[in-house]
């Protein structure tokens, strides 16, 4: 047993950690084949929600004396998904109220044309956004499973039997945290 106090957690933060990051990735790769932006931005929300999730308990499992230099540079590149994640969840629900019949933009103006082109900008916004994140991601892969490795490798026996027992737990878990938080944000 570590005299580091913050070691005696660091597996289930791991667990955690990988769960969430992999079920919000998982997300973010299924939006581009979504049609209806009601259902994107729903879907958007969830992998927000997982991704912050992964990036708290990522910084959590670093507080630990055994967190090594890729630990600490995947919380800055967590940072970099979520904000994002972020920018496309709220170019998504931009579009949706511009879309509205009643929409607030054009009721202040006066004008039935401003919310229309401004849906278009939101809409092109998120496309790019998407577009670099899936790139970051998909270059992000082999990074995080060799981090990931490394971390399961630096690990005694019971740690890396409470990794395994956290880990199904989270399996279970994290769909259903990310429909509530979507929910909760609709």
């Amino acid at each position: 047993m570590s005299a580091d106090p913050f070691h005696i957690n660091r597996p289930v933060h791991l667990a955690r950690r990988d769960v969430f990051y992999e079920k919000a990735v998982a997300l973010i790769k299924k939006l581009p084949a979504q049609k209806q932006i009601s259902e994107q931005r729903k879907t958007a929300e969830q992998a927000l929600y997982l991704l912050r999730e992964a990036r708290r308990h990522a910084e959590a499992a670093n507080l630990s004396e055994k967190t090594s230099t890729q630990s600490r540079l995947f919380v800055s590149f967590m940072d970099t998904v979520v904000d994002n994640t972020l920018s496309i969840t709220r170019m998504l629900r931009r579009q949706i109220n511009a879309d509205a019949p009643d929409n607030p933009l054009d009721g202040f103006i006066g004008s039935t044309g401003p919310a229309a082109k401004m849906s278009g900008y939101y809409r092109r916004c998120a496309v790019l956004i998407l577009k670099g994140l899936l790139n970051m991601l998909q270059q992000a892969e082999k990074p995080f499973q060799a981090l990931r490795q490394t971390s399961l490798a630096k690990m005694s026996v019971v740690d890396k039997a409470r990794y395994g027992k956290a880990q199904k737990h989270f399996e279970n878990l994290a769909d259903d945290e990310a429909e509530k938080a979507a929910e909760f944000l609709a």
